[in-house]
């Protein structure tokens, strides 16, 4: 199967407006729900169908925000642009101020407002279609060109790039935290958390019959919802094998020198370089991580279970030349720590929502993408809803899209 090239910026699906059918019947408040997955995708969306009135079990082995997951780690970018892609950049913006209510209830800063820099190359029509997307939604913003940047910006090199443009209402996602905030949420507000794994039932008759427990017994419920993030592919390979492709991504903590660390965090802003061929991306000194440098070049295909988590020495050094190129006034960087997690990829880039097609009662959720992780509110809350039966389902969440749009080869 040949994959298509995804966007660092944007999914290529983008007819938000349309709808796959008309709506579900509502569902009625009785109904028991199971949502395995307590990542930013399952936790919100958990928490958003308790307060619509239902009752809720969220399962996950490992816990919210683990380091096998893809909702772990230490930090997450959020930001808005998503190049012309009006449904992507509404998503996130609203995302944006549901993350905000969420330090609300938690108590604690989980969404700093550093401001995300873009970098860009010349001829990027991507950016250009981001500006007006940024327009039209009165989002802030500061376009600079590369050979006008601020003395704020002075240690880039912008000797291949075109432009500069910091998008205001973005910054950095605590990620482990928020995701233990949400689950935290859930639990006061009602809802019941078990830590253990679920194995999909047997269908029959058009529905998902009970599944079994990691504690080796039998859970039944009406309507189950799988948000397993890198394992939905293995869990249910027979529908989504075609559709995800679980990658290997790596990301590193650099050492920044002494006289200068205090300078990068207070004038630096998380960074996305749409010049480079890697798509690296980052975030400054800060966290008490490091220097963080990250490539959104996918890599190759792994089990997230049994994945080794030691980083490679080229990948490290790759990272480390970025870094000298992009900003060459850091000198030598001695790595502190990396990372080694995975994306979740669908061909286009786009989520998939969707019901079982041979199972009416078992909806699917996942296909982050290297991007979803900003996106879990409002996910979450277009999620409940859509399974509720208050609105109807997208078509560029749709697992359908996938066939009829040829983007499977």
């Amino acid at each position: 199967m040949a994959w298509k090239n995804m966007s660092t910026i944007a999914p290529r699906y983008a007819e938000a407006d349309n709808v796959v059918a008309g709506l579900k019947p509502s569902l009625p408040l009785s109904t028991r729900i199971t949502v395995a997955g307590a990542g930013a995708f399952g936790g919100w969306t958990a928490l958003n169908l308790l307060r619509l009135g239902y009752k809720v079990t969220l399962f996950d082995p490992w816990g919210a925000g683990n380091s096998l997951s893809s909702s772990g780690g230490e930090t997450r970018l959020m930001r808005s642009v998503y190049g012309s892609n009006t449904f992507y950049t509404k998503l996130a913006n609203e995302s944006y101020d549901m993350w905000k209510e969420a330090e609300a209830w938690e108590g604690s800063k989980l969404l700093h407002t550093t401001g995300n820099l873009w970098m860009v190359g010349e001829n990027d029509n991507e950016m250009e279609s981001a500006v007006v997307q940024m327009d039209g939604l009165k989002l802030p913003y500061q376009l600079y060109k590369a050979t006008e940047v601020p003395d704020r910006f002075s240690y880039v090199n912008c000797s291949d790039l075109s432009y500069l443009i910091l998008e205001e209402k973005a910054g950095v996602l605590k990620a482990r935290e928020s995701c233990q905030a949400v689950l935290k949420k859930f639990v006061s507000e009602g809802g019941q958390y078990v830590a253990g794994a679920l194995t999909p039932g047997s269908v029959r008759n058009g529905k998902m019959g009970g599944c079994k427990t990691s504690s080796g017994g039998r859970h039944e419920m009406d309507i189950y919802l799988f948000a397993g993030g890198p394992w939905l592919k293995s869990l249910f390979p027979e529908v989504l094998g075609q559709h995800l492709a679980v990658t290997r991504q790596e990301v590193h903590y650099f050492g920044l020198p002494a006289a200068k660390a205090g300078f990068f965090e207070a004038n630096l802003p998380s960074w996305i370089d749409m010049a480079n061929d890697g798509g690296f991306y980052g975030i400054p000194g800060g966290f008490q991580r490091g220097f963080k440098v990250a490539s959104d070049k996918r890599g190759r295909e792994i089990d997230p279970t049994t994945q080794s988590r030691i980083p490679e020495e080229s990948e490290v050094e790759r990272a480390r030349d970025y870094a000298h190129h992009r900003f060459p006034g850091l000198g030598s960087l001695p790595l502190v720590e990396s990372r080694v997690c995975q994306y979740t990829n669908t061909p286009d880039g786009s989520f998939i929502l969707d019901t079982h097609p041979e199972a009416s009662n078992v909806w699917l959720l996942g296909g982050g993408s290297g991007h979803g992780f900003k996106h879990g509110p409002g996910l979450g809350k277009l999620a409940a809803s859509i399974i509720a039966g208050q609105q109807g389902l997208p078509t560029l969440l749709s697992l359908s899209r996938l066939k009829s749009s040829g983007l499977i080869v």
